[in-house]
């Protein structure tokens, strides 16, 4: 008998214990965030993750603005005015979180090429609102990116 009131408890527990949502990783300003000096978008804003006493916070935000490149005469699309960064020999030691920061604006298409001409190792690790698995190993030689909307938004290194 105690068994079963026991194990009823149990999946009552569970049934009505709070799962953390995917929205909760989104960046706002004050909420607590996972690593030092990441940098995410949400909404037109480009939040960093920066330290306040002693806990991870994401900052105010500043406004950012898409440029894009007038279209040119053969072309009916437009194309972001992002480049790629040049090749640099600290990359193969391990990609410091501003260089890997450079894809932030870019499509997915173009980030994956740049990270492919820097022989930076590439993964998507959330895609709208689908996150991906991952694993927990730390690579220096590896970018992840979060992408919305066909635009990378969020790049962490490892």
């Amino acid at each position: 008998m105690e068994k079963r009131v026991l194990s009823s408890l149990v999946v009552l527990a569970l049934c009505v214990a709070p799962f953390p949502q995917a929205s909760a990783a989104t960046a706002k300003a004050g909420a607590t965030c996972t690593k030092l000096k990441a940098i995410s978008i949400v909404n037109g804003k480009k939040f960093t993750c920066i330290k306040s006493g002693k806990k991870l916070v994401w900052d105010k935000g500043v406004v950012v603005k898409v440029v894009t490149s007038k279209p040119s005469p053969t072309s009916n699309t437009s194309t972001p005015l992002i480049s790629c960064p040049k090749p640099d020999s600290a990359d193969q030691s391990g990609i410091s979180q501003s260089r890997a920061n450079s894809l932030i604006g870019m499509s997915e298409p173009q980030a994956e090429e740049c990270a492919a001409s820097l022989n930076w190792g590439y993964r998507v690790g959330q895609r709208d609102s689908e996150m991906f698995a991952t694993t927990k190993d730390y690579r220096f030689d590896r970018v992840t990116v979060t992408v919305m909307l066909g635009v990378v938004t969020r790049v962490d290194v490892g």
